[in-house]
């Protein structure tokens, strides 16, 4: 198996630790051959413990800061080594600005971090400043220590703080990118149920609406065919008509949904569909009020399967005896439909409880913004009331 070491920080920086306490501390224990054994011990100890903090940086940010920190406090309070030079000068201190590096880059608070970097230089500084006497002092050096101690801090933090907010806006823009392919997938998901409603409702609306008048023509046909055989016939041949009709309008919708058009534009004039009903021996009445105005397709549409499907409901629940009443209302500024018949109602609520004819109605006066209810009362027909505002689309 492949080992991924960014995965794997522990891992990776204890591998780091181990060559850096190798090379690092070796260096700077050789350079204190001839101190005292304890302070060789000491040094030793310090070593590793530094080195073991800094396998610590990622996993552990705090802690492994804490532990450099008091590690360099050690340095700052061993004698000096031969050469009357103090502890924390020796290579291995390096490490303190990595772990001041890390804190700010993985931990969640790092100013307090940062203030004791800055008071750990102070501090180094004035370790060196005392073992300088005071005739004795090399104040360039001892500025030029200073600088480089203040710089390590505030580059450690600078690095650190940058690494902070490359990371953070980097998941930023990860986190938005699946926020956009989500919502991206939803948009589809909608899509296609919007695109299966529509062929739900066009299929029901056509097949729904013609074979209820082919079935109350053909009923009519067989009750009245030993007294009246033409009128029985010129029945047939109205259902037969229909049926075609329907066909046509089937193979129409098909032909528009093969060929992936987003819309599909069935319905015509609603006079001509009254005449339709009409023809199939329905007493329809079509009422107009107002001034008819321009609306759109949608509108158009959704006009012409509201009235269709409310008198095909109301000759498939009824019968061929009913008679139904189609009022176009055109208002100042919206459009009210309403399709009435004189059966003999209901109690239930038909707006919440009805079939697939009226959840598709209310769909289509959703779509373009408009209002749908049906009102039925026992012994007071059935009314299917639609409206939406011109503006509306």
């Amino acid at each position: 198996m492949r080992i991924s070491w960014p995965g794997r920080p522990l891992v990776a920086d204890g591998v780091v630790a181990v060559l850096v306490l190798a090379l690092g501390g070796g260096t700077s224990l050789t350079a204190v051959r001839g101190a005292d054994p304890l302070l060789w011990v000491a040094l030793l100890a310090v070593s590793v413990w530094l080195s073991a903090s800094l396998a610590f940086r990622r996993v552990r940010p705090t802690g492994a800061f804490v532990a450099g920190s008091i590690a360099m406090l050690v340095l700052v309070a061993l004698p000096d080594i031969p050469g009357d030079v103090s502890p924390v000068l020796l290579p291995f201190s390096l490490i303190y600005p990595v772990l001041l590096y890390s804190v700010v880059a993985y931990a969640e608070r790092s100013a307090l971090p940062v203030l004791c970097g800055l008071l750990g230089a102070a501090i180094v500084v004035a370790r060196v400043l005392f073992d300088y006497p005071e005739p004795a002092i090399d104040w360039p050096a001892v500025v030029g220590l200073g600088a480089g101690a203040v710089g390590s801090v505030l580059a450690a933090w600078a690095l650190g703080r940058y690494r902070r907010i490359r990371v953070a806006y980097v998941r930023s823009l990860e986190e938005r990118a699946a926020q956009a392919e989500q919502l991206r997938e939803q948009q589809v998901r909608d899509a296609i149920a919007a695109e299966r409603r529509l062929i739900a409702r066009e299929i029901h609306d056509v097949a729904a609406h013609s074979l209820a008048v082919v079935l109350a023509q053909a009923d009519t046909a067989r009750l009245v065919f030993d007294r009246d055989p033409e009128k029985a016939r010129a029945m047939i041949g109205t259902a037969v008509e229909v049926g075609r009709e329907a066909m046509g309008e089937m193979r129409s919708m098909l032909g528009v949904l093969r060929a992936g058009d987003e819309s599909i534009e069935t319905g015509g004039d609603i006079a001509e569909l009254v005449e339709k009903f009409r023809g199939t021996g329905a007493d329809v009445e079509l009422v107009g009020t107002g001034t008819p105005r321009e609306i759109s397709t949608a509108q158009r549409h959704a006009v012409y399967r509201i009235v269709q499907e409310s008198v095909t409901n109301a000759l498939k629940h009824v019968g061929s005896g009913v008679s139904c009443r189609v009022a176009l209302d055109w208002g100042a500024d919206r459009l009210v439909v309403a399709v009435s018949d004189d059966g003999p109602g209901t109690a239930a609520d038909l707006t919440a409880r009805g079939g697939y004819g009226i959840v598709g109605m209310a769909e289509r006066m959703r779509q373009i913004g408009g209002d749908f209810v049906v009102r039925s009362e026992p012994g007071a027909g059935t009314e299917v009331r639609a409206e939406f505002g011109y503006s509306a689309r």
